[in-house]
């Protein structure tokens, strides 16, 4: 297996190899003009797998620069036909930093190269949470019409494609853990959340899940909690 390891940036992007378990470093290459750069690459290298650092806050939260990884290895996907992953970059920065000290050369030189190698590292290590971009986007044609000025909240969707959501009258909640999903409510002017921390679930009239899916035991529900209403997502 020949994987192609990404530590992005907006001015460098840092490139790693990782073949059977075994990870090398490669080079950066300049974001202006990226496309054509990485396209030569996957070709050149035979990579079967691209996996892309998905920037994280410390206490966990998506941010801006997580949406901007997300959105780049959306890009990564057109352009390249096997499997692209995101994986939590958390900490890769120190651990390219301690690789540099170890190996003696000046970090600012090799910085984006080893948090390359850092984040093929903890794809592989079985312990990171991985994230699958898909270039099929699931659609939501089912949601049935609400009560007039329900508070909604959508758990775990599984795009941000939600026929009717526009008509609602109140402006819903989302709590996604997806990336991916998460970029889509994003752009769509939401605010999506995904931490469960950060719900009260008692704000709501109802919830809309995905059909087969569970509430994790995260919801209490009883004759006056919300309504669960479940909406199938379907590809096409």
């Amino acid at each position: 297996m020949i994987k192609l390891g990404i530590d992005f940036g907006t001015s460098k992007i840092g490139l790693a190899l990782q073949i059977e378990g075994v990870e090398i470093p490669l080079y950066s290459i300049d974001h202006a003009g990226y496309r054509k750069s990485l396209t030569e690459i996957l070709k050149e290298k035979e990579i079967e797998t691209v996996v892309i650092g998905l920037p994280i806050s410390m206490s966990g939260r998506y941010s801006e620069s997580t949406m901007r990884a997300v959105s780049f290895a959306e890009k990564v996907k057109k352009i390249f036909p096997g499997n692209v992953v995101l994986v939590d970059e958390t900490l890769t920065t120190e651990s390219a930093r301690r690789m540099s000290f170890e190996t003696g050369i000046e970090f600012t030189k090799v910085r984006d190269v080893f948090s390359a190698m850092q984040i093929l590292r903890n794809e592989s290590s079985g312990k990171a949470v991985i994230w699958e971009v898909h270039s099929n986007i699931s659609f939501c044609r089912d949601l049935p019409e609400l009560p007039s000025g329900s508070r909604v909240l959508f758990y775990k969707p599984k795009s941000g494609l939600i026929e009717g959501i526009d008509s609602l009258e109140k402006t819903p909640g989302v709590f996604v853990e997806d990336p991916q999903v998460f970029l889509s409510f994003f752009r769509k002017g939401l605010k999506p959340v995904n931490l469960i921390d950060d719900i009260d679930f008692s704000t709501y009239d109802i919830i809309v899940i995905a059909c087969g899916e569970a509430l994790d035991g995260m919801v209490h529900l009883n004759s006056r909690g919300p309504q669960v209403i479940e909406c199938s997502w379907l590809n096409g």
